[in-house]
């Protein structure tokens, strides 16, 4: 199924105008709306494609984006933060998609530090943000990647993520779920220093309390999942009790 741009802003609840593109096919939405962005376009702005050739995921990963089985969305925001502030940003749309999945969907959706959505223990979406800064201490603009699963692709998934990579079910659902991402995510924008979001964050976080595996690069160690602090940091307890503030790194729960 294609979104349609007239159906989803029918059912927009936001006040302001949104600026909704929509393509058949590209390489990455994420980079085109980082183009988009250089050249000028305004805040907030959605590019939506219904494949992606080269799509990416977190650590430099590809997203698989099949024609016709997903959701794959990129929103610009022109944000009043510093570079290290950008988690911000992915937590407060993993909580607007998770919350718009469960309303469309009716499936409890929970969050794995910092970017991905599960349902069942399965990851049907991932976030990635990427961007360009002013200077040290200001950021130019941030592009927010949205990808979800609403179908399972002809054939499975491929064989690097068919353990793991989970679906919604229909993708006769994508024009009503993109449109509630977007209701959902551009209040939690505009009142960003409120951090309105963190509350649904946190009790999303179902490793919470468990032993993970901490990943930083080339370094792994074990440890047990503690906390998120207000800037959505990691805090972990390490083996021998040490606790640890992680603002970057992924986690691994099968350990």
């Amino acid at each position: 199924m294609k979104a349609d741009a007239a159906k989803i802003k029918a059912l927009l609840t936001v006040s302001e105008s949104i600026n909704i593109q929509l393509v058949s096919e590209t390489a990455s939405t994420n980079d085109d709306m980082k183009k988009n962005a250089s050249e000028g376009a305004e805040e907030i702005s959605v590019l939506i494609a219904d494949k992606q050739t080269a799509g990416k995921g977190s650590k430099g990963r590809k997203f698989f984006s099949p024609e016709g089985t997903g959701c794959y969305m990129s929103i610009l925001v022109r944000p009043q933060l510093r570079p290290e502030e950008c988690t911000l940003l992915t937590t407060m749309a993993a909580v607007a998609a998770a919350t718009a999945i469960e309303k469309v969907c009716g499936k409890k959706a929970d969050i794995k530090w910092v970017n991905d959505i599960y349902i069942d223990g399965r990851k049907i979406a991932g976030i990635l943000t990427e961007g360009a800064f002013i200077s040290k201490e200001k950021i130019a603009y941030a592009v927010i990647g949205i990808g979800i699963n609403l179908s399972e692709p002809e054939g499975g998934f491929p064989e690097e993520i068919k353990d793991i990579a989970g679906a919604l079910g229909s993708a006769e659902i994508k024009n009503e779920l993109i449109a509630e991402i977007i209701n959902r995510f551009v209040p939690f924008y505009r009142r960003l220093p409120h951090k309105d979001y963190m509350r649904e964050y946190k009790k999303r976080l179902f490793f919470i309390g468990r032993e993970i595996k901490v990943i930083q690069g080339e370094i792994s160690f074990r440890a047990k999942a503690v906390d998120i602090d207000d800037m959505c940091s990691l805090v972990v307890e390490k083996e021998d009790g040490t606790l640890v503030t992680l603002n970057s790194g992924e986690i691994s729960i099968k350990i």
